[in-house]
């Protein structure tokens, strides 16, 4: 979740760009107030356990989590971020390496 520090960090150029920053985690919500609570993050962390976000988005990496162990299934999301703006997607930055991430001026500009 280190991505959401950096777009945290710029929470207030997000807020005058008139967005708001909402982020789905496949990650239970008890691990999601715990991360939230470490790094101090005021923006909204969705837990979607069951994927059904990231699937209507496609983003499901399967067995992206080698070390999950059952019941889990190993699946996660796909980085990335969206720009949706009267129900459409206007934008958006996908990855396949969780190692890449959105450099939050690229957002911004998108916003603009």
């Amino acid at each position: 979740m280190s991505e959401l520090r950096g777009l945290q960090l710029r929470a207030s150029d997000f807020e005058a760009a008139g967005a708001k920053l909402v982020a789905v985690s496949v990650d239970s919500i008890e691990l999601n107030r715990g991360v939230v609570e470490k790094i101090g993050l005021t923006l909204p962390v969705l837990s979607d356990p069951e994927l059904v976000a990231i699937d209507a988005f496609g983003l499901r990496h399967a067995k992206g989590n080698p070390l999950a162990e059952p019941p889990l299934s190993g699946d996660i999301a796909r980085p990335a971020v969206y720009v949706i703006e009267g129900g459409a997607i206007r934008w958006r930055d996908l990855t396949d390496s969780y190692r890449l991430r959105v450099d939050p001026d690229d957002v911004l500009a998108a916003l603009r």
